[in-house]
C-alpha cells in the first residue's frame, strides 16, 4: 500500500491489503535437440496471469510450444509458436487454457543442428 487517508476509525479496522505475489523461474542455456523436449512443469493452479519468455541465444532456430495438463501426466499442446524462433529472437508464448500445470516444450527446427535457449516464466498469483 503506497498511501491510506482514514477517515473514521483506525488503521486497525482495516482487515486485510492484499498485493498480488510475483513468481519468476529461470532456465538458462538449454541445449535443443532433434526431439521435442519439456521443461518441469510450473503448478499454475494459484496463478492468475503467466508467460514463457523465450530468447534463442544460439545459431539455429527452434520451435516452442506451451502444454497443459489436469493430471501432470497427460498434456495438451495448448500455444504453439507461429513461426520458428530465429537466432537471437524473443518470444513470448501466453497460454490460451488454463490447467493445474503448464510447461512449455522446445525442439531444434532443423534436424543435427541444435540452439540454445533461455527460458523465464513470469506470473502472477491470484
Amino acid at each position: 500500500m503506497l498511501g491510506a487517508t482514514i477517515t473514521t476509525g483506525t488503521l486497525s479496522s482495516v482487515t486485510a491489503i492484499s498485493q498480488k505475489s510475483f513468481l519468476e523461474q529461470e532456465t538458462l542455456g538449454i541445449t535443443t535437440a532433434d526431439a521435442l523436449t519439456p521443461l518441469s512443469p510450473v503448478t499454475t493452479s494459484i496463478l492468475g496471469l503467466y508467460s514463457f519468455f523465450v530468447y534463442n541465444s544460439g545459431t539455429n532456430p527452434v520451435n516452442t510450444q506451451v502444454e497443459v495438463s489436469a493430471d501432470g501426466t497427460h498434456y495438451f499442446v495448448d500455444t504453439i509458436s507461429i513461426d520458428p524462433l530465429a537466432a537471437g529472437s524473443v518470444d513470448v508464448l501466453v497460454p490460451a487454457r488454463f490447467l493445474k500445470y503448464t510447461r512449455l516444450s522446445y525442439s531444434s527446427t532443423t534436424p543435427g543442428s541444435p540452439s540454445t535457449i533461455d527460458v523465464i516464466v513470469n506470473a502472477q498469483g491470484t
